[in-house]
């Protein structure tokens, strides 16, 4: 297994008792991260509160006004200050398996980004476990065994919360369609190439995975599965965007595929005038 310095981003927005259980799963790893940043879209002050009494020491809260979405700035934000080679991407409503850094980190490879997925619990596994009466490793290791208790709860791609590296395996080679926005990893150097994500959307969906999917790819940087080996648990909660917010994110996306703007303009550095 790499032994690089690892930093793990958790983009988040209000949701303080769910942050508080992903980080609890963080810290649950069997390979741990070297650093945690919170990528938060806003200035809570109650989640400023809870990061202060955890008292974790590898921990940076990184706030920015709350202007509506912005996560793309704050991701952006947060590359800029990681430091370490090596980046993974969750949101503060997913809770991890217990091995999922190390299956990111047994994926890990340059000029590869790391894909995985997310099983989306139904409301009540997902109030038992923000309640404390169930644990994600609870989840985790009845998976199958719970199967029919999951589906009754109408649990969403309930095959990506099998563990399994024999699946893995056998699934490598599968053509991977885009980043899975809340789990996946790469370089850091990888995401610069591209000058990070794109400022410019200000709506949730596409730009903080779709988007960077193609313009990782147009400069070589190709997709790799992580499926069934770094597993997250999708908290439930009420879908936060509508069919018009993906319809402006792929008009901007479609002008800049036209012109094959691979690195974007609005990113981690302002480029002014720079065609690619």
């Amino acid at each position: 297994m790499h032994t690089m310095k690892t930093t793990i981003i958790i983009s988040v927005y209000k949701n303080v008792k769910a942050l508080k259980l992903v980080l609890d799963s963080v810290l649950n790893q069997s390979y741990k991260v070297d650093e945690i940043i919170i990528s938060e879209d806003g200035n809570s002050n109650v989640m400023k509160e809870l990061i202060s009494r955890l008292n974790i020491t590898n921990l940076i809260h990184l706030t920015q006004e709350d202007l509506g979405w912005r996560k793309n700035i704050a991701l952006n934000n947060s590359i800029r200050i990681a430091s370490s080679s090596y980046l993974i991407f969750i949101d503060g409503d997913v809770v991890l398996h217990k091995r999922f850094i190390e299956g990111h980190i047994k994926c890990s490879q340059e000029n590869f980004v790391c894909v995985g997925k997310r099983v989306e619990l139904g409301q009540l596994f997902s109030k038992k476990i923000l309640d404390g009466i169930l644990t994600v490793d609870k989840v985790a290791n009845g998976f199958i065994r719970n199967i029919i208790s999951l589906h009754k709860d109408k649990v969403h791609h309930y095959e990506d919360g099998i563990y399994s590296t024999l699946l893995n395996k056998l699934t490598a080679s599968r053509k991977i369609r885009h980043i899975i926005g809340c789990n996946f990893s790469c370089f850091k150097k990888d995401l610069e190439k591209i000058n990070g994500f794109n400022e410019d959307f200000k709506n949730p969906a596409e730009g903080e995975d779709v988007d960077i999917t193609w313009r990782l790819r147009g400069l070589g940087v190709e997709m790799k599965s992580c499926r069934y080996i770094a597993n997250v648990y999708h908290l439930w909660h009420k879908k936060g965007f509508g069919e018009a917010d993906g319809k402006i994110n792929r008009n901007i996306m479609h002008l800049n595929q036209e012109k094959k703007q691979y690195i974007c303009l609005n990113g981690l550095n302002k480029i002014e005038g720079k065609q690619t």
